[in-house]
C-alpha cells in the first residue's frame, strides 16, 4: 500500500469527522427526525377529524329528541317501553283538547272576532302538529328507513372523506350546521313559551278580573272551579309545550335530511373536478393542463399501457361517482314520498298563522295580546323558510353537479368517459325538486309566494274588519 493511498484516506477521516461537518449532519438529523414524526402525527389528526363528524351520528340528536317526545318508539328494551304507547297518547289527548277548546270558544265568542282570531292563532298551530304527529305515527317504519337509506348514502362517499381533508370538511360543516340547526329553535321555543304560560298568572297578579287560560279561552264552570281550571290550564301548557318540540322537531328533521343531501352532492362536485387528476390540484394547474391537451388534440396518441391504465382509472372513478349520484337521487325519492304531506300541512298552518298573527297585534287592544303576537309572529315564515332553504339548497348542488363534471380532464380521455360524463351532465341539469303535497315546489320562490298570499290575506281581514 503506498504512501499516497494512506495519506488520501487519512485526510478523507478528517474531513469526514470535521467538527464543521459533524455539526451538518447532526442539524440533517433532527431534522429528519422532525419531519418523521410529523408525518407520524397525520393519521392521529386524521383519527381525530374522523372523531368530530361520524355516519353514526347522522341524526342521532333528531331522533333521541324525537324520542324524548313521544314521537319516535324507542327500539331499546327497556323499562320504560310498554309505556311509551301512554306517554304518546297524552300528547295526543292534550292537543286535541285544546284543539277542540278553541273551536268551543270561537262557537260561544261568534261574532267577537279580536278573540276569535287570537285563539284560531293557537289553533292553526295545534292542528299542524297534531297532523304532522298522526302522519308520523302511521309511518315510523318509513321514516326509520330513511335514517337508514341517508347513512347508506353518506357511506358510499365516505371513504373518499377520509382521504381527502376538503371533503371530510365539507362533511364536518353540514354536520354543524345540522345540529345547529336543531337546537336553536327548540331553545327559542322553550323561552317563547313559558312566556305564554306565564301571561294569564301576571294578569291576574296585576288586578285583572276573572281567570284567563294561557291559549283558549273557555267560558262557564270551570273558571268558578278551581281544581278543574287549573287542569284545565296544566292541558293547554302541555299540549303547547310538546308541540314546541314535536313540530320543530319533525320539520328539522326533514331539513337535517335536505343538508346532508345537499352537501353529499358538494362532496360528488369536488369528486368530479378531479376525475382524471390527482386530489389536490389547482386552477391554475386544471387551465395548463387543458391547453396542453388542446394543443396535442388531433394528435396520435401513443399507446402504451401506461395510457391504457390511467385511461381505466378514470373510466372506474368517474363509473364510482355515477353509482353514487344514482344513490343520491334514490334517496331524494324516499324522502320526497315522506316528507311531501308532512310539509304541505306545514305549509298550510303556518301560512294561515302567518296571516292571523299580525292582524290580532295590529287591531287587539290587550297590550298581552300583542306582545305574544309579535314574539310568535317569526316562527310559521320560519317553518315555511327552513323547508324552502333546504330544498333550494339541493336544487343548486344538483345543478353544479354539471359545471363540476365539465371541469374534469375529459379533454383527450377515451369515449366511453366522454360518453358517460355527457349523460352524468345531462342528468345533473335536470332539478332536483322536492314538493310538498305534489302541488308547491320546496325552493324560495315558494315561500316568497305564501308570504305574499298571506299578506293579501290579512289586508282583506281589515278591509273586512273596516266595513
Amino acid at each position: 500500500m503506498s504512501r499516497a493511498y494512506i495519506a488520501h484516506v487519512g485526510n478523507s477521516l478528517t474531513e469526514s469527522f470535521s467538527p464543521k461537518l459533524l455539526r451538518k449532519r447532526t442539524v440533517l438529523f433532527f431534522l429528519s427526525l422532525r419531519s418523521r414524526g410529523r408525518a407520524l402525527e397525520m393519521p392521529e389528526q386524521k383519527v381525530q377529524l374522523q372523531r368530530g363528524a361520524r355516519i353514526c351520528d347522522v341524526l342521532r340528536h333528531n331522533v333521541l329528541l324525537l324520542v324524548a317526545t313521544g314521537a319516535w318508539p324507542p327500539t331499546t328494551r327497556r323499562w320504560w317501553r310498554p309505556l311509551y304507547p301512554l306517554y304518546t297518547a297524552s300528547i295526543y289527548f292534550s292537543m286535541l283538547a285544546t284543539i277542540a277548546m278553541g273551536f268551543q270558544f270561537a262557537y260561544q265568542s261568534w261574532g267577537d272576532w279580536d278573540s276569535i282570531m287570537l285563539t284560531f292563532v293557537n289553533t292553526f298551530t295545534l292542528i299542524g302538529g297534531a297532523v304532522k304527529l298522526a302522519h308520523f305515527s302511521s309511518h315510523v317504519d318509513a321514516y326509520r328507513r330513511l335514517v337508514t337509506a341517508l347513512r347508506d348514502v353518506i357511506g358510499t362517499q365516505w371513504a373518499h372523506c377520509e382521504r381527502d381533508a376538503a371533503l371530510m370538511a365539507a362533511f364536518a360543516g353540514s354536520h354543524r350546521k345540522a345540529l345547529w340547526l336543531t337546537w336553536a329553535p327548540v331553545v327559542y321555543l322553550n323561552i317563547l313559551g313559558p312566556v305564554w304560560f306565564m301571561m294569564p298568572v301576571v294578569a291576574w297578579a296585576s288586578g285583572a278580573p276573572g281567570r284567563q287560560f294561557p291559549f283558549a279561552n273557555v267560558r262557564g264552570v270551570l273558571k268558578t272551579n278551581f281544581p278543574l281550571y287549573v287542569a284545565v290550564y296544566f292541558v293547554q301548557c302541555h299540549s303547547v309545550f310538546y308541540w314546541n318540540f314535536l313540530s320543530f322537531g319533525l320539520d328539522i328533521f326533514f331539513v337535517t335530511c335536505m343538508i346532508y343531501v345537499s352537501a353529499q352532492l358538494h362532496i360528488l362536485g369536488k369528486r368530479l373536478s378531479n376525475v382524471g387528476r390527482g386530489p389536490n390540484v389547482d386552477q391554475n394547474g386544471i387551465v395548463d393542463e387543458k391547453q396542453t391537451k388542446l394543443q396535442q388534440f388531433g394528435q396520435k396518441p401513443y399507446k402504451s399501457l401506461e395510457v391504457d391504465r390511467e385511461s381505466n382509472e378514470m373510466y372506474a372513478e368517474l363509473v364510482d361517482c355515477v353509482k353514487a349520484h344514482q344513490h343520491i337521487l334514490s334517496f331524494v325519492a324516499v324522502l320526497q314520498g315522506v316528507m311531501s304531506p308532512v310539509a304541505m300541512a306545514q305549509f298550510v298552518c303556518s301560512a294561515t298563522a302567518a296571516c292571523i298573527t299580525p292582524f290580532q297585534a295590529t287591531f287587539n287592544p290587550e297590550g298581552n295580546s300583542i306582545f305574544k303576537c309579535l314574539m310568535y309572529l317569526p316562527m310559521p315564515a320560519f317553518q315555511i323558510y327552513i323547508y324552502c332553504w333546504g330544498g333550494h339548497e339541493i336544487i343548486d348542488e344538483g345543478a353544479a353537479l354539471s359545471a363540476s363534471a365539465y371541469s374534469c380532464a375529459w379533454m383527450g380521455a377515451p369515449r366511453r368517459v366522454t360518453s358517460a360524463m355527457h349523460v352524468l351532465m345531462c342528468r345533473a341539469q335536470k332539478p332536483l325538486t322536492l314538493t310538498a303535497g305534489k302541488l308547491y315546489p320546496v325552493n324560495r320562490d315558494t315561500f316568497v309566494s305564501l308570504i305574499n298570499g298571506s299578506y293579501s290575506f290579512y289586508a282583506l281581514l281589515r278591509q273586512m274588519r273596516g266595513h
